[in-house]
């Protein structure tokens, strides 16, 4: 089984803190792309039945993500998801998910995508502060943001993500708790919540990061942030109030109601394959039967991807700015370290069919040291993250790679 990653470059407006690969386009622009993006689907499509001697590989988890997908309109959105069932089998029950921004859809529209066979919505909502929201640079309001919520539920859309963000600029533990309860009291099948991570090359990193402009503003910021302990408090409170809303903490920053888990997502942390289309898109794939796996990257140029000429045999190749073949030991560390962020853990026998060595022999001493602080437990089937490792995770996922 195969998941597939569709990559829309285009939004209204760049948010402040964002640093995914998007930005604004006119319509001439958006065309070319789609026409392009088409191109490389069907390309990939093709190579792909030669690989298994004419046969389709079965997707069973589509993710159109961005960038804003829910700018595409209804014809747009149809004509993708036509040219992905005629390049690969889409399984009946498939999980076809499609992130969409608040102001950009109205019922119309969701009934027209739940028609193409959109069957989930991811909703970016981030806070239910206005305030919040114009800091971060949103282009709706939380009002805005209902709207479209009660759009997606009145198109009969039953597996709804939202969004929601903390350690923001300007929150306090009382407008989280807002957001959070705000957002429950909505009892959306899915809750992904993040914590803001000020990221290189964005304008909250030029005012709050650590160029000279924004070290002069650091006494300022300082108190425009939330502190430490602040934020000890907001993942807290998300755990409880999540988790007293009968929501399974299943990824450290997902939260689902039972059968409501982000299939797609889970491809992720399981290391199972998946393909990537779109600019700046990538993919986790077998090379052979072997067990090789490599990882492609498509270029992020977007207007140079709008002008491949997709009948050269030579463009799939040329459209990849990445392609690197994972070593034995490279994939045993991203098999630890991603399927740790997961509730589960690791799957001991998973590890050990794939890469013929138990966890225990490559990873022990690592399990051994965090067991004894309480981080992490291990038991006949599995190695996971307690909660008290969850809170430190990056700290101790480094020490699963060389």
């Amino acid at each position: 089984m195969l998941g597939l990653y569709i990559h829309i470059p285009f939004c209204v407006r760049k948010c402040r803190y964002c640093d995914f690969l998007s930005a604004p386009a006119c319509d001439s622009e958006r065309e070319a792309y789609l026409k392009s993006l088409h191109g490389q689907i069907k390309a990939i499509g093709e190579r792909l039945r030669q690989k298994k001697s004419g046969k389709h590989y079965i997707v069973d988890s589509i993710f159109i993500g961005g960038g804003t997908p829910s700018l595409l309109s209804s014809d747009q959105m149809q004509a993708l998801m036509d040219v992905v069932r005629e390049s690969f089998y889409v399984a009946d029950d498939a999980e076809i998910t499609a992130e969409c921004n608040p102001g950009t859809v109205t019922r119309k529209k969701l009934c027209a995508y739940k028609r193409a066979g959109i069957n989930r919505l991811s909703i970016g909502l981030q806070s239910a502060d206005n305030e919040e929201l114009a800091l971060l640079g949103r282009i709706h309001t939380w009002e805005e943001f209902l709207d479209t919520f009660k759009a997606a539920r009145n198109a009969c859309f039953t597996n709804i993500n939202i969004d929601i963000m903390s350690a923001l600029p300007g929150q306090t533990v009382l407008s989280y708790q807002n957001t959070l309860t705000s957002v429950l009291a909505l009892h959306p099948e899915h809750i992904s919540a993040y914590s803001l991570i000020i990221e290189e090359g964005t304008p909250f990193f030029d005012e709050y990061g650590e160029t000279d402009c924004a070290k002069k503003k650091k006494k300022d910021a300082a108190k425009l942030f939330p502190s430490e302990d602040e934020v000890v408090q907001m993942d807290e409170l998300t755990w409880k109030l999540l988790g007293e809303a009968g929501y399974e903490h299943y990824e450290i920053s997902n939260y689902a109601l039972p059968e409501s888990v982000c299939r797609h997502n889970l491809k992720y942390w399981h290391c199972e394959e998946y393909l990537g289309v779109g600019t700046g898109a990538a993919s986790y794939m077998k090379t052979n039967s072997s067990g090789d796996y490599c990882r492609l990257k498509v270029i992020t140029d977007t207007k140079a991807f709008s002008e491949i000429d997709w009948n050269d045999p030579s463009s799939l190749d040329k459209c990849f700015a990445e392609c690197d073949i994972l070593s034995l030991q490279e994939q045993m560390e991203e098999m630890a370290f991603l399927g740790l962020r997961t509730k589960e853990g690791v799957r001991l026998s998973s590890f050990y069919e794939r890469f013929g060595k138990s966890f225990n022999e490559v990873y022990g001493e690592v399990v051994k040291k965090y067991t004894a602080m309480g981080m992490m437990k291990a038991d006949e089937t599995h190695v996971a993250l307690t909660l008290k490792g969850m809170e430190v995770a990056n700290w101790i996922m480094a020490d699963f790679c060389g």
